[in-house]
């Protein structure tokens, strides 16, 4: 052990004179990874600037010279004009026709999923749409709440409503946003804010009025003809979104018939529905017509700003 030790302190004082001699060493001879400092940029665009080539094999005889003209006319600036320049009309409308496209086939595929899964309840949701006796009857069976199947149909109707009114929008170039994607989604809000706000209104009537059945039925018939308009407005907006541009007001102006022909026929089961308050109290029923049916319609055209 001793004699081990005694090899060992030789080598390892002889390692430490070679790492205190090794700066010595290195400021003596030059490093081929040595970096020259950047040069200095002259003034003059004239001017050349040369350096010796030293004994470092990496340094390189830089020159500075003279840009060379361009006649190509490219500059910076131009660059970023090109890169500002508004869309034209054929890009914007390619990039529409692309946007469109892609939500049709969403639409397409929701309502592929809904019909498969929901088929026999849409049925019979139809069935409700034509006879009053059979709504009351599927009102009964539901209770009064909401089920998952109600809620989703609902959900497509305002999907299906939201695409139709950004296709009218769009048709008579009326913007309520920037981009294709806000208008839709803008719409669709729209669309889902205005029925949420209506149903949130008649729950408020039928908390403060003796009139619970009444209102409950009443909603229930709204949420009823909502979604077989979902289902219905399906047809319509492939033919407006494809139709050639001459036929495609006729196609909105058409539609938008159907649309207030199926809001009047609910109109009118609302009537039957309130068919012994409307004899009594007519100033009543006005006030309703007023808050519940105008009013929301109002402050959703109001924050569109379509007026």
């Amino acid at each position: 052990m001793n004699k081990l030790t005694a090899i060992i302190k030789p080598i390892i004082a002889i390692c430490f004179l070679l790492a205190a001699a090794l700066p010595v060493f290195s400021q003596q001879t030059a490093s081929p990874f040595d970096l020259l400092p950047r040069l200095p940029q002259s003034d003059s665009p004239d001017s050349l600037i040369t350096i010796s080539i030293s004994s470092n094999p990496f340094d390189i005889n830089r020159l500075a010279a003279k840009p060379a003209s361009n006649n190509s006319g490219y500059t910076p600036q131009f660059q970023v004009e090109q890169a500002n320049k508004p869309l034209s009309v054929k890009e914007k409308n390619v990039l529409y026709q692309r946007f469109l496209f892609a939500t049709i086939i969403m639409m397409m595929i929701i309502l592929t999923l809904v019909v498969t899964i929901f088929r026999i309840f849409i049925a019979k949701i139809w069935k409700a749409f034509l006879n009053d006796n059979i709504l009351s009857q599927m009102l009964r069976e539901q209770g009064g709440g909401v089920t998952i199947g109600y809620f989703i149909l609902y959900l497509m109707f305002f999907i299906n409503a939201g695409i139709f009114t950004f296709l009218v929008l769009k048709h008579y170039d009326y913007k309520i946003a920037e981009t294709n994607t806000g208008t839709l989604f803008l719409c669709m809000g729209a669309i889902a804010g205005f029925y949420i706000f209506k149903h949130l209104l008649l729950e408020i009537v039928k908390f403060v009025f003796p009139i619970e059945k009444e209102i409950s039925r009443y909603s229930f018939t709204v949420m009823v003809f909502n979604i077989i308009l979902g289902i219905s407005l399906v047809p319509m907006i492939l033919f407006i979104a494809y139709a050639s541009p001459g036929i495609t007001g006729f196609l909105i102006k058409f539609t938008i018939a159907l649309l207030f022909g199926a809001i009047s026929f609910r109109g009118l089961r609302g009537l039957f529905i309130a068919n012994r308050f409307f004899a009594w109290h007519k100033f009543h029923f006005f006030l309703y017509l007023c808050v519940v049916e105008l009013a929301p319609l109002l402050v959703t055209i109001k924050l569109l700003g379509v007026v």
